[in-house]
């Protein structure tokens, strides 16, 4: 019998063991290491809250910056050449890696600048081509999808755009032309009904997967002078700042119950007053860590103090950051950009140039 329990004891101990040494092997590390090839010093690093990889290669007297969204990897010093590209008006670095894809950096006019804005050839290089699908629905033409869904607002609803078909979501009795309040979570966009005038009894909640609409009927009557905090595990956060009440919505469940005053600190709820939510205008602060920006209606990709000019067209407004890919408007056009694809032409509406205040939404 002894035999028998020390037995099951080992091999308790041998499970342990082997998944202590599985979370260690796999577990992902923030780090920062610094090493050469041949003239050029490389920083690299890695953040685990962004899952993030930085990149830093000093060449002379520049510094060229990456930056890739990816899991972590459990080698460092990830870079294994430098290829260096120029003429007489810039160069282009590409680092070359057995397991993280690049693409060249480019430092042309005294700004660094993203390949497709350079006129150095880089032969070892080039962005995927696509292919345009072109549906046209009323005065909208769409490009291409990049696999991808779109609610676009047409003041009764929204169309709804997947890589197959348009189809027409109608919610409203009446044409809507301001969207104050709603709120995209994952794969859910939440709306009032804007049916209903100063007070609002019931939610519209969209699928983007699939287009389909579900309703949330409220117990209580809510203002429309209200705002969302943001969203945490699933369920989503809203502030009546006329009548004092927080709310919070299970889109699961199709359910909104009034709730204490909550704010989400450091990953955790916590409890607080309606003065402090309203008077500081606080919201959660889950909210991403932006690394695209516009200055001068020019959009650049930011990297610590490193600005990397991402067109040479004047943007209005960036519409979805995720991971590696930045949407925009430009006058009536949606672009998306990435490190594969380049800049690439999605949707174009005319009623853009109008208003273009939550108009677009992305899955």
């Amino acid at each position: 019998m002894m035999k028998k329990i020390k037995k099951i004891a080992f091999l308790i101990l041998l499970i342990i063991i082997i998944f202590i040494f599985i979370f260690i092997r796999y577990k992902s590390y923030t780090y920062e290491t610094k090493y050469f090839i041949n003239e050029y010093e490389i920083i690299e690093k890695y953040n685990t809250k962004d899952k993030k990889y930085t990149f830093y290669i000093k060449s002379d007297n520049k510094i060229f910056p990456y930056i890739l969204s990816k899991k972590y990897i459990r080698n460092k010093e990830l870079i294994n050449e430098i290829k260096v590209y120029d003429n007489e008006k810039g160069l282009c670095i590409l680092p070359i890696s057995k397991k993280v894809d690049f693409y060249p950096v480019c430092y042309n006019d005294e700004e660094y600048t993203f390949y497709n804005l350079s006129n150095i050839n880089v032969k070892d290089f080039e962005y995927n081509k696509i292919t345009e699908n072109l549906k046209q629905k009323d005065k909208i033409k769409i490009h291409y999808t990049n696999n991808q869904k779109f609610l676009l607002f047409n003041y009764k609803g929204f169309y709804y755009i997947n890589e197959d078909s348009i189809k027409n979501i109608e919610l409203f009795e009446k044409d809507i032309y301001t969207l104050d309040l709603i709120y995209q979570m994952n794969e859910y966009i939440i709306i009032p009904n804007y049916n209903e005038n100063y007070y609002f009894t019931k939610f519209f909640v969209i699928n983007m997967n699939n287009g389909k609409t579900k309703e949330i009927n409220c117990e209580n009557e809510i203002s429309f002078t209200s705002k969302f905090l943001g969203d945490f595990k699933n369920k989503i956060y809203l502030l009546d700042k006329k009548e004092k009440k927080e709310y919070r919505i299970d889109i699961n469940k199709l359910k909104i119950e009034e709730i204490e005053y909550t704010i989400l600190k450091d990953n955790k709820l916590q409890k607080t007053n309606f003065n402090e939510l309203n008077n500081n205008n606080l919201v959660f602060d889950n909210i991403p860590i932006n690394t695209y920006d516009i200055k001068d209606i020019n959009l650049y990709q930011k990297i610590d103090k490193y600005r990397i000019l991402i067109t040479n067209k004047k943007v209005d407004k960036i519409i979805k950051e995720e991971k590696d890919t930045i949407y925009y408007l430009v006058k009536d056009n949606l672009y998306m950009f990435n490190n594969i694809y380049g800049e690439v032409l999605l949707i174009n509406n005319f009623e853009w140039n109008f208003n273009n205040t939550n108009m677009i939404y992305i899955l």
